[in-house]
């Protein structure tokens, strides 16, 4: 199999860097033929920080023999021109993320912007901040059926096998979209009643079935428990067979998780379920279906 060309990049910022490296993530993934080697520089806020990361770009362009990309959000107006100056003569290729679309937004919107990095992940948005931290804590309660009571409460219920991503998936709604996600493992106690507890019947429209296939369970369960019943083979397809019969019992249609990432699910969930992703909630928006309290 012939091996896939590799690229470094850069991730950087002033600030956190979080804008940068989401969106540049999403832009790479387009291209599945190249393999990257990711470097997280975050807060580089003076001219001393600026220069080691020149000097680091210069390294490793020396090592690899090709120009590494670098995506950026970055205010300062020194060190985002040195960038600059770097991408021209050839020693990175330099991707500045807010630039070109600040000024097309700052245009139509006939003002300036405030050329600052990070707003969207900051303490400016209390009441965001805290409907996330309310949901997280939530969310983390009533995990892996820890919790039963207050099912009521709950956004979304994820039901599935153990280790098939239910964790994860409910974690990531309630820290990325305020969402209030509980999960349940299905149990051999559930197969041999042919039955889900009457408080997830109860709750019937949070619901959301998801399924895996065995081969990936099977890994997935493997990498826990090597050599074990639990993880083994024949042990994953009886399990998802019992399943599959368990949801249409009920009539749900699972969510298939055996190629989707965390993120991809999650987006499926709030879709399915039409959900209101509450990450952007303002006490300055007007009261609509962004705003919790008024759910």
């Amino acid at each position: 199999m012939k091996n896939k060309p590799q690229r470094t990049v850069f991730f950087v910022s002033e600030s956190t860097g979080i804008t940068a490296e989401t969106l540049g993530h999403s832009l790479l993934s387009q291209f599945p033929d190249i393999e990257f080697s990711y470097r997280h520089r975050p807060f580089v806020d003076n001219l001393e920080k600026a220069q080691a990361l020149l000097d680091e770009i210069a390294a490793v362009a020396s090592h690899d023999g090709e120009q590494p990309l670098v995506f950026a959000t970055m205010p300062i107006a020194e060190i985002n021109a040195r960038l600059q100056k770097c991408g021209r003569q050839g020693g990175c290729l330099y991707y500045e993320i807010f630039e070109n679309y600040l000024k097309k937004l700052s245009k139509d919107l006939n003002t300036e912007p405030s050329h600052e990095s990070g707003i969207s992940h900051g303490w400016g948005n209390q009441k965001s901040y805290d409907t996330r931290i309310d949901a997280l804590n939530y969310t983390i309660t009533h995990d892996d059926a820890m919790v039963m009571k207050n099912l009521d409460e709950a956004d979304v219920i994820i039901v599935g096998l153990s280790r098939s991503g239910k964790t994860p998936t409910s974690l990531y709604l309630a820290l990325k979209y305020g969402i209030k996600a509980a999960n349940y493992p299905i149990t051999e106690d559930d197969f041999e009643r042919h039955d889900l507890p009457n408080v997830l019947i109860e709750n019937r429209d949070k619901l959301v079935a998801t399924t895996i296939s065995a081969q990936r369970l099977h890994q997935i369960r493997e990498k826990r428990r090597p050599d074990s019943h639990y993880s083994a083979l024949s042990t994953c397809q009886s399990e998802i067979k019992k399943a599959q019969a368990l949801y249409a019992r009920y009539n749900l249609t699972p969510l298939d998780v055996t190629t989707q990432s965390v993120e991809e699910l999650a987006t499926l969930i709030v879709k399915k379920m039409h959900l209101t992703p509450r990450q952007y909630a303002s006490s300055n928006m007007r009261t609509n279906n962004t705003d919790p309290e008024a759910e």
